[in-house]
C-alpha cells in the first residue's frame, strides 16, 4: 500500500466513523486483530466490536462531534494525524476518572494525535493522545486553561530537521542544555501545549520553560519510542520519566517516579525548529502526583 492510500483509510476513519456517525465502517477498515489504546483508560480495547462501544459513547455524548485533520504525515505502515475535534455537550453523561459529567449543552474544542498502523490495507492499531484534561475543562468546570492557534512553516532537508529534533530531546530536555535552544529554535519560535493558557514563545520563553520542567523533575527523561518525517514536519511520540521535586502546574512536591506518554508535532525552517505542538495524558500525570481527587472536589 502507498502512502497516499494509507492516509485515505485513515481519513475514512475519521470522517466516517465519526463525523457520519456509520460505525459499520469500522468493519471494512479495521483488520481482525485491531487494537486501540488511549492513555486515559488502563487497558487497550481489543476487536472491532469492543472498540465500537468507545465510539458509541463519544457519539452520544457529543452528538454532531467533527473531527479535523489538521496535518497528516506517513511513512511506511504508520500514519500520524494532528486532529481537532469540535462540537457541543448535548447527549449523554460523559464519563471520565473524576466522575461522569452531565451534559450543560457547553461547545468544546479539542485537540489529540493519533498513530495508526496498516497493515494489508486494513487498520492494525491505533495509538491516540487526547486533551483530555482540556476537554473537561471546557465542558465542566474550568483546571487548567487553554490555547489555539496554529503557524505554516517552511522548507529545510529531511535529515537536518532530524538531526535537529534529536538535539531538542537529547540535550535540551534530557540534559537541560538551555544554549542549545539558541542554535536549533527559531526567532519566532512557539510551543504549544494544552496546559498553558498561551504558547510558549520565543527562545528565551523556551529556556525559561525548560529550566522551570527540570525545576520540578531535575532527572527528567524523554525517549523517542516512535518518528514519522515528511517534508518540513516530524512527529515523535515519547515516553517521560522523572521525580517530582519541584513545583509543577502547583502541585507541590511529592518525591514520586512520574511516567508520562505523549506527541509532539514539529514545524521546522532552515534547520531549526519553528513550532511544536504537544500532546500529552497530563490528566494521567497529576493521578500519578495524587493530585485528582483535589481536583475532583474543587
Amino acid at each position: 500500500m502507498s502512502t497516499d492510500a494509507n492516509k485515505a483509510i485513515v481519513r475514512r476513519y475519521f470522517y466516517e466513523v465519526f463525523n457520519e456517525g456509520n460505525i459499520t465502517t469500522l468493519e471494512e477498515i479495521c483488520g481482525p486483530d485491531f487494537i486501540f489504546t488511549l492513555p486515559t483508560h488502563a487497558e487497550p480495547f481489543r476487536g472491532v466490536e469492543g472498540y465500537k462501544g468507545l465510539v458509541n459513547m463519544l457519539i452520544d455524548s457529543f452528538p454532531g462531534i467533527h473531527f479535523a485533520m489538521e496535518d497528516v504525515l506517513a511513512e511506511g505502515d504508520m500514519v500520524l494525524t494532528r486532529w481537532t475535534a469540535r462540537g457541543n455537550h448535548t447527549g449523554k453523561p460523559f464519563p471520565t476518572v473524576i466522575g461522569d459529567i452531565p451534559a450543560q449543552g457547553k461547545s468544546f474544542l479539542l485537540e489529540g494525535m493519533s498513530w495508526h498502523r496498516i497493515v494489508n490495507g486494513k487498520i492494525a492499531e491505533v495509538i491516540a493522545n487526547e486533551d483530555s484534561l482540556g476537554l473537561i475543562q471546557q465542558i465542566s468546570q474550568g483546571i487548567f486553561p487553554r490555547q489555539t492557534a496554529p503557524t505554516p512553516p517552511e522548507q529545510t532537508s529531511p535529515e537536518v530537521n532530524k538531526e535537529t529534533v534529536s538535539r531538542y530531546f537529547d540535550e535540551v530536555m534530557n540534559q537541560g542544555k538551555l544554549e542549545a535552544i539558541d542554535e536549533i529554535m527559531a526567532a519566532n519560535f512557539a510551543f504549544r501545549i494544552p496546559t498553558l493558557p498561551d504558547p510558549v514563545r520565543g527562545r528565551n520563553g523556551m529556556k525559561q520553560f525548560v529550566a522551570g520542567l527540570r525545576n520540578a523533575f531535575p532527572d527528567v527523561q524523554f525517549t523517542v519510542e516512535r518518528q514519522i518525517v515528511e517534508g518540513q514536519k516530524i512527529g515523535c511520540r515519547y515516553w517521560l520519566t522523572g521525580t517530582h521535586k519541584g513545583e509543577f502546574l502547583g502541585i507541590a512536591p511529592t518525591g514520586k517516579s512520574v511516567k508520562d506518554v505523549g506527541n509532539d508535532l514539529f514545524h521546522l525552517t532552515g534547520g531549526q525548529i519553528e513550532e511544536i505542538w504537544v500532546s500529552e495524558d497530563a490528566l494521567g500525570l497529576i493521578q500519578h502526583l495524587g493530585a485528582i481527587a483535589a481536583l475532583a472536589t474543587a
